[in-house]
């Protein structure tokens, strides 16, 4: 009987032997995976990164462009009114008599817009157009219109707009009170028309000197004012 347990003894410790290799395998594979897990969660986190990068320099190229067609699409729009402006002057002065004249003045300042008065002067018909375009101006005008006891009808029209800041106009009658005040803005596009028939007991209200006061606050636009009277 003693000369058995040897045997015994050594078959023991080759199934020990083997689960601590087993053992060792298993945690090496276990270690193994943990290893390739954080690596590709590493790898993952950095792709984000990447991808978040790229987003933004797409995002501040766009931005870039949309910038750069906003600001020629205002140039054109500037174009564009400047060119209607001095077609509309182009054809009123075509219709203008021996007694029709065009001027210009400019406040002083190199880089302002002509400031232009057209008026013209028939039997029993007269009229008054003012214009101007500002870009970024801060400026104020004023004038006069005379109506005489001929008259039996007025016209006035006023027209504007702007892309920033606001222009005033006010018309004034012969006794100093307010005949229109129209401020425009940029929320909307300004189109006013208002005739008058006298009548003769009411012709002292409208006879006389009418006044116009028109003022610009940093202003990016143009206005139109006219009278017309027969």
């Amino acid at each position: 009987m003693h000369g058995l347990t040897p045997y015994f003894c050594s078959r023991n410790d080759k199934q020990n032997n083997m689960k601590t290799q087993t053992i060792f395998r298993m945690l090496s594979f276990t270690l193994l995976f943990a290893l390739l897990g954080t690596a590709a969660m590493a790898q993952t986190k950095q792709e984000k990164e990447e991808k978040k990068a790229q987003e933004a320099e797409m995002k501040a190229k766009l931005e870039q462009i949309e910038f750069q067609r906003q600001q020629m699409k205002e140039q054109q729009l500037k174009t564009l009114e400047l060119e209607r402006m001095y077609t509309e002057q182009a054809r009123e002065a075509s219709r203008a008599r021996s007694s029709a004249r065009v001027y210009s003045r400019s406040s002083g300042f190199s880089d302002e817009s002509p400031y232009f008065i057209y008026s013209s002067g028939q039997e029993n018909q007269s009229s008054l157009t003012i214009r101007n375009s500002f870009d970024g101006d801060t400026d104020s005008s004023e004038g006069e219109f005379d109506v005489d006891e001929s008259t039996t009808h007025i016209r006035c029209t006023i027209n504007g707009k702007v892309r920033s800041g606001k222009i005033n106009i006010k018309v004034i009658y012969p006794g100093g009170k307010v005949f229109k005040d129209l401020s425009i803005t940029t929320s909307a596009e300004i189109s006013f028309t208002q005739s008058i028939t006298l009548k003769e007991e009411e012709k002292k209200k409208y006879v006389g000197s009418w006044q116009y006061k028109v003022s610009a606050v940093k202003a990016e636009g143009s206005y139109n004012l006219s009278f017309m009277t027969h």
